[in-house]
């Protein structure tokens, strides 16, 4: 094997110089998380050296289908973007060092070594964000955001699990109530507003889907049972403390698949408003 990858890890310090601007406020959001980083890292670089194996896609977009890893590296949103990406400082050395050692691994035995000499370099990038007894910040609507998409008609919702150590759905009428309280937000400033979208890998839990109109769950399509550009499909591998789901992570190394697929669902808002005011009507009378 040409240990040229090897060399420059242990000769070259590599770095990544943020820049005002360009903030990815959800990598940076997750960014803090040690167990969870530091074994979610090691595992999108096997996947990618067992996907880049198909032969279907070169190294360097197998990198980039499996996103997450340099949002996380570099914590800036133009990473994602092929013409934009090489403006990030320290960005391109540390993708080429990353492909070619991707690229130079043949061999199954070779992985842990690869594994090994990826994390010689991205490690102490990483590292330096991480917080000792970290939890998610809480949002506007604690768990819940927004942003807006297609003439300003379509409302995607997005979500993290501001409730650790706990579950959400520990919090159900809360979780609902702020859940609601987005979706009204969004429709007050955007009233052209039809469809509410969600994609997540948790659209595949039956429990998330009950918090939806029965549409919801019909209306889904798989965006990407393999890679994924975010925490949509990474998240399924920190556990509710904000740790790293081991079991989750072997049934990936086992099939090669997610165990839950990234997927968007969508359904009219004129559906959401009053399912969710039923839903939080419903938990407020069973607990009185």
């Amino acid at each position: 094997m040409n240990r040229s990858a090897n060399k420059h890890s242990s000769d070259t310090k590599m770095e990544i110089i943020p820049q005002p601007g360009f903030a990815d406020e959800v990598a940076i959001m997750y960014s803090p998380f040690k167990e969870y980083i530091e074994r979610v890292s090691p595992l999108m670089l096997e996947h990618i050296w067992h996907l880049k194996g198909s032969g279907k896609s070169s190294v360097a977009d197998e990198l980039l289908k499996s996103g997450w890893i340099c949002r996380l590296i570099t914590l800036d949103k133009r990473v994602l973007d092929p013409d934009r990406q090489n403006e990030i400082p320290g960005w391109p050395e540390i993708r080429e060092y990353l492909v070619k050692a991707l690229d130079e691994c043949k061999e199954e035995k070779e992985v842990p070594g690869m594994i090994s000499r990826c994390m010689e370099v991205i490690l102490p990038i990483l590292k330096q964000r991480f917080e000792n007894g970290y939890r998610f910040p809480e949002r506007k609507f604690h768990s819940w955001w927004y942003t807006i998409h297609d003439d300003e008609t379509h409302l995607a919702l997005h979500l993290i699990n501001a409730y650790q150590p706990e579950s959400p759905f520990d919090h159900l009428p809360h979780f609902l109530d702020r859940m609601l309280k987005a979706v009204k937000h969004a429709v007050d400033r955007h009233p052209a507003i039809q469809v509410v979208s969600c994609g997540s890998w948790l659209n595949g839990l039956s429990k998330f889907q009950k918090l939806w109109p029965e549409s919801f769950k019909k209306d889904q399509r798989i965006i990407n049972q393999t890679g994924g550009l975010g925490p949509g499909a990474w998240g399924q591998y920190m556990t509710i403390d904000g740790g790293f789901n081991e079991g989750k992570a072997g049934q990936l190394r086992q099939t090669g698949k997610h165990p839950f697929a990234l997927t968007e669902a969508r359904c009219l808002v004129s559906e959401v408003i009053p399912h969710l005011q039923k839903l939080i009507a419903e938990k407020i009378n069973s607990e009185k």
